[in-house]
């Protein structure tokens, strides 16, 4: 089982073990802020362009008790530092490699991505297979060719006075009412720059040159638990992004939900603990005779 390091083994109180830690990781570029809670097999949990690590506090009342829940805040966005470099597909794999090292997490592990984040657990798991005990993608896009691009802001004078506009949100943060997102994600989601949110969805969500690096992933996953979780109330990634996932992993459970885009918060994450939760009940033993 995998081993949790730099701060030592998680408490095994329920009430201790439920509640969310932050943790600094440090890299070569900057420090990673990650999430951890609970005890037992590691998760790692992938939040998408809108997201932060908090995105998953709902899942620890359900899965605490029997995961090592980690949910770090990609680079550039929520706590976690935002450097200057190229945000590519790349860049944020390596960064998780440097994470779990970091913690001393191995050995196997499930990965569980929402979104965008679907699209980077995919490629974790492309690019080590080997270490994939399970790959839950929550309503994730296919990558492809974006049609509408952002209108960003050009030219030094429009990009200072947005870089001053985006120190100024987060403090406003608490002023955000949402009927679906927890406040604190809405302030994570006001931390991001301009250059971590948009060369990271062009990298992950707009690039279709990281279809082929996915192209192996289907035979690479066979045997072990997949799980495709979406709504048919989705309008946020396009409609034909299940089929898609579907034919790079045909052997994958497929399961439709209420709660458009946002499922995951809005059944408190029932359908995504329930599915992990089923993966630790043992088989019944046949009657002999």
């Amino acid at each position: 089982m995998a081993a949790v390091g730099a701060w030592g083994p998680c408490a095994t109180i329920a009430g201790v073990s439920r509640a969310w830690r932050r943790h600094s990781v440090a890299l070569g570029w900057g420090r990673l802020s990650v999430q951890i809670a609970g005890d037992g097999p590691p998760l790692l949990l992938l939040h998408g362009l809108g997201g932060s690590g908090r995105y998953w506090a709902g899942l620890a009342p359900r899965l605490a008790a029997s995961h090592t829940l980690i949910a770090p805040d990609l680079a550039g966005f929520g706590r976690s530092d935002k450097p200057s470099v190229d945000y590519s597909r790349a860049f944020h794999l390596d960064n998780l490699d440097g994470m779990l090292r970091f913690l001393s997490i191995d050995g196997a592990l499930g990965v569980a991505g929402h979104s965008m984040g679907g699209i980077l657990a995919a490629l974790f798991a492309a690019r080590r297979p080997g270490r994939i005990e399970s790959l839950a993608l929550v309503a994730s896009p296919f990558p492809r060719v974006q049609r509408h691009p952002y209108r960003t802001p050009r030219g030094p004078l429009a990009r200072a006075v947005y870089a001053s506009i985006q120190r100024i949100l987060p403090v406003a943060s608490p002023l955000v009412r949402s009927k679906t997102f927890p406040r604190a994600v809405v302030a994570d989601y006001l931390r991001h720059t301009l250059d971590s949110y948009n060369l990271t969805s062009n990298s992950l969500l707009w690039d279709p040159a990281a279809v082929p690096e996915l192209s192996h992933l289907g035979a690479e996953m066979a045997g072990r638990p997949q799980l495709l979780l979406y709504s048919g109330e989705d309008r946020t990634i396009a409609p034909d992004s299940l089929e898609r996932w579907r034919a790079l992993l045909p052997d994958a459970e497929v399961r439709v939900a209420a709660g458009a885009h946002q499922l995951l918060l809005r059944d408190r994450f029932t359908t995504l603990a329930g599915w992990f939760e089923g993966l630790s009940v043992p088989l019944p033993v046949a009657a002999s005779g």
